[in-house]
């Protein structure tokens, strides 16, 4: 199967990286093949709610989203990897979620979707339900297939040194 794994995170050796890093390896490890995409680096500018998308078939913005839009619909499956801000995902990951509007939703149908969180603070910690919740809404709404949401806490133990956690990603990449 073929992936397409977007780390949200600014720190591009972070916690949220390490577990992705696991994922991938695991992925790896049974021949799927992917692009791992980084969005902090991405120039990606807010939807302006235009509707033009859906009037004339895409998007009337000129940004990076234009070199993804091909990866997203090439993929089986979508791995959104991000650390949980202000009970949210980061804005790296709602900019490119966002713009996605402005795809035909025939596209998502039974894609997979996994989701890999980091957050600081302790458990128990409402935060990585309240992502986890809209992502399977989203999931229902696309008629895609959630596959599975592992949310880390990292707030005593870097995600590096939490063997469990890396084992858990490394399972769920195996897993695709």
């Amino acid at each position: 199967m073929r992936y397409i794994a977007l780390l949200g995170s600014p720190r591009k050796d972070g916690n949220t990286a390490a577990l992705l890093a696991s994922f991938l390896e695991g992925a790896a490890s049974k021949g799927h093949t992917g692009k791992s995409v980084y969005l902090h680096e991405k120039k990606i500018f807010p939807c302006s709610g235009c509707n033009a998308c859906k009037k004339e078939g895409k998007c009337v913005l000129s940004d990076d989203m234009t070199d993804l839009y091909p990866l997203v619909e090439e993929a089986d499956v979508i791995v959104h990897a991000f650390p949980v801000y202000w009970w949210a995902s980061p804005a790296q990951t709602k900019l490119f979620q966002d713009r996605l509007y402005a795809m035909d939703y025939a596209h998502f149908k039974g894609k997979q979707l996994f989701l890999l969180m980091t957050y600081g603070g302790e458990d128990p910690n409402s935060g990585p339900r309240l992502c986890e919740q809209s992502y399977r809404d989203i999931c229902e709404f696309l008629d895609m297939r959630f596959r599975d949401c592992i949310g880390v806490c990292s707030g005593t133990t870097p995600v590096r040194e939490n063997k469990r956690a890396l084992e858990r990603a490394f399972l769920a990449g195996a897993s695709i």
